[in-house]
């Protein structure tokens, strides 16, 4: 069975982008111990399956077991890794298929370095006032 890469799109990458933020965060430790037994009867649940929590009936969040975020997190970073490789790939194709950019001369540079040095007299330099008073 022969693989083929995924293409990204904007909002592929920026859902990627927006998981792989979540994911970074510092996470919140709490122990068991210091857990109400309702919570504990939730955290069973979660060895069998993710588990969503709600409010006024819309959910919020969902627990996972470690092993599931672990793996979700490996997952993500091939993915992350593939995406950016894909793209960087194109975008080497798309350089190296555009017409060669003309070699500047030494008149052309100089010229630049005339009008840029031109433009810059021709500034009015910031006025300091001489009456200004120390603190």
């Amino acid at each position: 069975m022969s693989y083929t890469p995924i293409q990204p799109t904007d909002s592929h990458l920026a859902t990627l982008l927006r998981v792989a933020k979540y994911l970074s965060r510092p996470q919140h430790v709490v122990t068991e111990a210091d857990a109400c037994m309702a919570f504990r009867h939730t955290l069973e649940m979660v060895h069998e399956a993710s588990v969503v929590l709600t409010t006024h009936g819309e959910p919020v969040a969902a627990l996972v077991s470690c092993a599931v975020l672990d793996a979700m997190r490996e997952a993500l970073r091939r993915l992350l890794v593939e995406t950016m490789h894909t793209s960087f790939t194109q975008l080497q194709a798309h350089v190296a298929s555009a017409p060669p950019a003309e070699p500047t001369s030494e008149a052309e540079l100089e010229a630049l370095v005339d009008d840029i040095v031109r433009r810059a007299r021709h500034q009015p330099s910031p006025t300091v006032s001489r009456h200004a008073e120390c603190p």
